[in-house]
């Protein structure tokens, strides 16, 4: 479906970004729909430049064209932040068991008082708490749990590259 499974770690394989590039994911990150000549325009630099650019992009992985909503507008009413300790002798076993999750929107290995941190959205209380006590648990080598209910949406951002005001 629409989940990321690549390591998201440096990677020398993938081309290093300069200041077009970045001009080009924050213009598309407004507006994804704008076409190549309308990005070039903005940005300063020609339509085969862009092409090229924007299809190197993908298929390096670097950015996706997507349909991003926030998670109170498509039903999910409660949102958590999931904070898990392991044992990290299963780590690879717990990382594909999230994997699978369609509940889990975001999860990654962290460095502090959790082992992994997950966001996951739920219909109700009752999906998440049957979530939590009839699927997350039962993963072998997690140890503890603790759920952080999001009570208010204060910022949903997904426009993470440079602003195309900032350039």
């Amino acid at each position: 479906m629409g989940h990321v499974t690549r390591n998201d770690t440096i990677d020398s394989a993938i081309p290093a970004l300069d200041a077009l590039d970045h001009k080009i994911i924050a213009v598309l990150q407004e507006n994804a729909r704008q076409t190549n000549a309308e990005v070039a325009g903005l940005v300063g630099s020609s339509e085969p430049t862009v092409r090229r650019r924007v299809d190197r992009l993908l298929e390096y992985q670097i950015i996706k064209i997507v349909a991003v909503a926030p998670p109170f507008s498509l039903g999910y009413h409660v949102v958590a932040i999931l904070g898990i300790q392991i044992d990290h002798s299963f780590l690879d076993e717990i990382q594909e068991a999230l994997l699978a999750m369609p509940e889990i929107r975001f999860a990654g290995v962290t460095l502090g008082s959790y082992d992994v941190v997950t966001e996951a959205w739920f219909h109700s209380n009752t999906e998440l708490l049957a979530f939590l006590h009839e699927h997350l648990s039962k993963i072998p080598g997690i140890q503890r749990i603790e759920s952080l209910q999001v009570a208010k949406m204060i910022k949903y951002a997904y426009d993470w590259g440079v602003q195309p005001s900032a350039s």
